[in-house]
């Protein structure tokens, strides 16, 4: 019985261990520590391609969007390309901290550090938040 039961859980563990690699490999590994729409004040945005005015939102809906953009900024692993970041989007939390995160179309810099950003998910979450939050900008560049 307790032979059985042990490898009844092994076999659990061990898909449940190769699921997540699976998912780490075909999707990107998240970041962690992003703020909860609920958690923020207000929302800064630059984008450095357009302008280099600060863009602050502070309505919820707008909050929630920027919030929402970071999920497009998967990474795997490997070395990043040393480019500038063209938008950051830095969050101003209700207890008084910040969180910035930025990124290119080829990498995003988030903790102090630069990752390579999984598959197309950069130049979505670039193209996603000019035609979001500079769609004025974009309109008068044609």
């Amino acid at each position: 019985m307790k032979k059985t039961f042990m490898r009844y859980i092994f076999s659990v563990i061990l898909s449940m261990l190769l699921v997540t690699i699976g998912y780490f490999w075909l999707h990107g590994i998240p970041l962690i520590g992003l703020p909860e729409k609920e958690d923020v004040s207000y929302v800064e945005i630059s984008d450095t391609n357009l302008t280099d005015e600060v863009r602050t939102f502070k309505a919820g809906e707008d909050i929630e969007r920027a919030v929402n953009m970071a999920n497009f900024l998967n990474y795997q692993l490997g070395t990043p390309k040393q480019e500038p970041p063209h938008i950051t989007i830095t969050y101003y939390l209700k207890n008084g901290k910040k969180i910035s995160v930025s990124a290119n179309k080829d990498t995003v810099f988030w903790g102090g550090k630069a990752y390579t950003i999984k598959g197309d998910n950069g130049t979505t979450f670039v193209k996603i938040t000019e035609g979001l939050f500079f769609s004025d900008l974009l309109e008068a560049n044609r």
